[in-house]
């Protein structure tokens, strides 16, 4: 068997549950000191879905991760990836899953893209966020600073709307769950990597220590490209390994690896249910190119 290289190797970047701030943000600063936007060209990572795991799976997702440098927070990537993380969309499901849902709405083309380079200065006694929390939706300061260049160097006006889309539910399968709780001197971590098996087929397996099922839920989403909510009752940490052919090339009568649903079944107890969830979707209203500082 070929391993290829892992996907999503840390989970620290893709919890969906982020903590509550502690403190309140009434009279903290919601606008840089200082903050640059320059344009610097198309996507050049590839696009469509599930093509750029590590820079949001395309669709407007794609560029680099931000740096958090003191008070200095810079990033290369699209106007689509900043309006999530400025909206609070990683808070719950990531610009990967903005994006397969079609939670942002509207906009010109150019938003998914063409990239921006964004350097900005944090005013003095602002909150010193890491890379970890800005990623989990957890700096909410920092996300209403990103809000003020959005709207004075792209002019952009958005409004929420409420909308109800396809979700699987998460529940126990036939004969009860089959998973291993996990011990206290495991490794917490989550990870997905694909493996190609003797036959050609391209196997993808989500690998567990140390998981609850809230963030499982979240893997799971980003292979079915549906939210999907824990309803299985199971509490406490599991590890677990589950192997299933890659969701979009599953088809009936696929000779390959079983489909993500077979797997969940007979691998770890637990199965898939089609059902609804509202959620908040982000409406485009205007925005407009911004030229160079």
């Amino acid at each position: 068997m070929k391993t290829l290289p892992i996907l999503c190797a840390s989970i620290a970047l893709i919890n969906p549950v982020a903590k509550a701030q502690q403190r309140s943000y009434v009279d903290a600063p919601e606008s840089f000191e200082v903050a640059s936007v320059k344009p610097v060209g198309p996507v050049t990572s590839g696009g469509g879905r599930g093509s750029d795991a590590a820079g949001g799976m395309g669709s407007g997702c794609d560029g680099g991760f931000p740096k958090l440098e003191g008070n200095r927070f810079s990033v290369t990537t699209t106007a689509y990836a900043l309006i999530t993380w400025a909206y609070g969309y990683n808070k719950v499901w990531g610009c990967s899953f903005v994006s397969f849902g079609d939670l942002l709405i509207g906009g010109p083309g150019w938003i998914r893209s063409e990239r921006f380079e964004i350097q900005a200065l944090m005013p003095e006694g602002s909150t010193a966020y890491t890379l970890d929390q800005f990623m989990k939706g957890d700096a909410p300061q920092l996300e209403k600073m990103l809000q003020a260049p959005l709207r004075d160097r792209f002019n952009l006006a958005v409004h929420r709307q409420s909308r109800e889309v396809p979700a699987y539910a998460l529940l126990p399968g036939k004969g009860g769950p089959k998973l291993k709780p996990a011990q206290s001197e495991d490794r917490r971590g989550m990870g997905v990597r694909r493996a190609a098996e003797t036959n050609g087929q391209i196997l993808t397996t989500i690998v567990g220590r140390k998981i609850e099922m809230r963030d499982f839920a979240f893997m799971l989403l980003l292979n079915t490209h549906r939210p999907v909510i824990d309803r299985t009752g199971l509490t406490g940490e599991f590890n677990f390994d589950l192997s299933f052919a890659p969701f979009d090339s599953d088809a009936p009568g696929d000779s390959g690896g079983p489909s993500i649903f077979t797997a969940l079944q007979e691998q770890l107890g637990l199965r898939l249910e089609n059902t609804k969830a509202p959620l908040d979707a982000l409406v485009i209203d205007r925005a407009e190119k911004p030229s160079a500082n």
